[in-house]
């Protein structure tokens, strides 16, 4: 069967949108390690202040290259401002289970997000589902769990690994709506808006939060971890927010799981820690998740339900 012009348009943007989503995993887990390195040295109020603002100048240089200044202002302000708010405390509620608890485990609590997507797609969307992008989550899912256990079964636990775990899962939830959000905004809003309008709603929400958790002073190796992380954020918000712009949700959500794989790769590199039994066994099944979609020859529940 001849390809039509409409359906390798599709296909083009469906390897463009996963290729986005690849790289949004990419520079989400490098965000990741940074404010795990920043949260030695500093409280969570801090490190969100920081991390909005200085990713301020990055999305401004971008936007100064690839678009008109029209396309910066808000269309709807108060759908920015629920999508700041909202992701402000997703945020928040991330930074804090990465100062608790390992990167990678803390990574995989937040995957807990593509599965939560799903549901949240279908329910306020009308995203189509389809038997493949169901089960590609499912073995997302489960290798997410098969990872996990390796962190929860490690003897020593105490309340600051068990709310670092509380506040992951919290924050995955919140973050499931806040996709879904983002998704919808698309349809009238640019990504840069989307992107600048997110980094100075979450710098007002530091200002808040470092009045509860207090400011320490700046050293050198905080000025590169909060560097690295505002270069990064800003990285994985443009990248993510294009991607979504161009597939459904529940397409993406799987691809979301690289991020895991990314982790243990940089574990390895930086620190010369590698996952155990189980630990493989989540990759192998997230790898799993992700060739499904890949090989699924078009995109998956793009259409929208009839309302």
């Amino acid at each position: 069967m001849v390809a039509t012009p409409v359906s390798t348009a599709a296909s083009h943007s469906l390897r463009s949108a996963i290729s986005l989503r690849l790289m949004a995993a990419g520079f989400a887990t490098g965000l990741g390690f940074c404010v795990h390195g920043a949260a030695a040295y500093a409280a969570t109020g801090q490190i969100v202040f920081l991390r909005a603002t200085l990713s301020i100048p990055v999305l401004l240089l971008w936007a100064a290259l690839t678009s008109r200044p029209a396309d910066w202002r808000p269309k709807a302000p108060g759908k920015h401002v629920i999508r700041g708010v909202m992701g402000g405390l997703s945020m928040i509620l991330n930074f804090y289970a990465l100062g608790q608890l390992p990167v990678t485990h803390a990574q995989a609590l937040s995957y807990l997000a593509p599965v939560l997507s799903i549901p949240a797609a279908v329910i306020l969307l009308g995203e189509r589902l389809s038997t493949r992008t169901v089960l590609a989550v499912a073995f997302g899912f489960a290798g997410m769990i098969a990872m996990l256990y390796t962190s929860v079964s490690r003897p020593g636990w105490g309340w600051a690994e068990l709310s670092g775990m509380i506040a992951g899962i919290t924050s995955a939830g919140v973050m499931a709506v806040v996709r879904v959000h983002i998704k919808a905004m698309t349809a009238t809003e640019t990504t840069i808006s989307i992107a600048l309008s997110f980094a100075v709603v979450t710098s007002a929400i530091g200002v808040v939060a470092v009045m509860v958790t207090g400011w320490v002073p700046m050293t050198p190796i905080l000025w590169a971890w909060m560097g690295g992380a505002g270069v990064l954020g800003a990285a994985t918000h443009i990248s993510a927010t294009a991607s979504v712009a161009r597939a459904p949700v529940s397409t993406l959500a799987p691809f979301d799981y690289a991020g895991l794989v990314f982790a243990v790769i940089l574990d390895f590199a930086i620190f010369s820690r590698l996952p155990g039994a189980w630990g493989w066994v989540g990759i192998g099944l997230i790898a799993i998740a992700g060739l499904m979609t890949a090989m699924t020859g078009r995109p998956v529940g793009s259409g929208l339900r009839a309302r």
